[in-house]
């Protein structure tokens, strides 16, 4: 019986395997945390993209530039968060041997489901946020439809109210008289 064993009841492997064990644990927590704070963002997106969907239709997009600026923002945060989180996921997936965390033994690691599931509900939001999205880019294409054909009648407006303000040009003749 070796010593480790003795003092604590568990041969070296199962120590190393505990470890390694406490160590994924750990990761995959991060990677809820990560997930969390993209919900967090994505719920941030929801609500400018709904206050966008509220300025074109009372506002006529005055303050879309605002809002598509604001998002943006919230983009970049996703962004940074998307890349830790990749980058968090291949180190776990790789201490596990397996290539999907759907290979994963969920008795092992439980927390794997709860993340599984944060990300399921992030999805489902995306897509609702993307139909959003779709409708007032058709309500903008709308309004920029009916800003060209205002522009056009304004422009042949303006042709025609140039037309009467033109000068008169008088092309009566001029007459010298000769002496014979």
């Amino acid at each position: 019986m070796s010593l480790i064993k003795y003092l604590t009841g568990y041969t070296l492997n199962d120590l190393l395997l505990e470890v390694a064990m406490d160590s994924i644990n750990s990761m995959i927590e991060e990677l809820i945390s990560l997930v969390d704070r993209k919900r967090q963002l994505f719920d941030n997106i929801m609500e400018i993209t709904l206050e966008q969907k509220k300025d074109i239709e009372e506002n006529g997009a005055n303050n879309i530039e605002e809002h598509v600026n604001k998002k943006q923002v919230v983009i970049d945060s996703v962004d940074a968060i998307d890349k830790s989180f990749s980058e968090l996921l291949n180190m776990v997936k790789k201490q596990l041997n397996i290539n999907s965390l759907e290979e994963a033994d969920l008795t092992k690691y439980p927390t794997l489901r709860n993340l599984k599931l944060k990300v399921e509900g992030i999805m489902e939001l995306a897509k609702n946020i993307m139909k959003i999205e779709e409708s007032n880019k058709e309500k903008l294409t709308s309004l920029m439809a009916a800003l060209k054909q205002e522009m056009s009648r304004m422009s042949v407006g303006k042709k025609s109210i140039k037309a009467y303000e033109a000068p008169v040009f008088s092309n009566d003749g001029i007459y010298i008289d000769k002496k014979k």
